[in-house]
């Protein structure tokens, strides 16, 4: 049994990039922050009193859980901020008809009005994240908010675009 904080330090930087592949099999792109998450939360709770068997496989499976809560988050962001029509969104596409245009058009007004009604962060919180250049973290940076606040704001934006423009059902 190990209780050394220090060989579970020793066996994290020997394993590193190996546990930034295996996170990244899991939450492509996210392997080098949910490595770091993983280091900080060991960190806080190994101690010379806890008793880790196997510090590789532990390292791994405190990886693999970051790794999938992140990738939970990710679904949960995507479908609550990107699953907007392109109506929605602002970039409807061309139609095959007259009444469809009028339709457009008519939608895009709507959409243009509701998006004028929208407190000013929401506002530009939603056109950055509508350009596509701009992930949550970087708009929650930008307000200087976290990413979960940025999230619902996000999400009350288009929210409120979606009853204005969209018919009740």
């Amino acid at each position: 049994m190990v209780r050394s904080p220090s060989l579970v330090l020793q066996v994290f930087i020997s394993r590193r990039n190996d546990l930034i592949k295996y996170a990244e099999t899991i939450a492509p792109n996210h392997g080098d922050d949910i490595v770091q998450e993983a280091w900080f939360r060991i960190n806080r709770t190994v101690t010379a009193t806890v008793e880790i068997v196997s510090p590789d496989s532990y390292l791994f499976r405190v990886v693999r859980n970051l790794a999938i809560d992140v990738k939970r988050k990710i679904g949960r962001e995507a479908q609550s901020t990107c699953d907007a029509s392109p109506q929605e969104m602002g970039n409807a596409p061309a139609s095959n008809s007259p009444e469809a245009d009028v339709l457009v058009s008519e939608q895009m007004r709507l959409l243009s009005e509701a998006m004028d009604e929208l407190p000013e962060r929401t506002r530009i919180a939603l056109e950055m994240r509508r350009s596509g250049k701009y992930k949550l973290k970087d708009i929650a940076a930008h307000f200087g908010i976290s990413i979960a606040v940025t999230h619902e704001i996000i999400a009350r934006g288009i929210a409120h675009c979606r009853s204005r423009v969209l018919p009740p059902e």
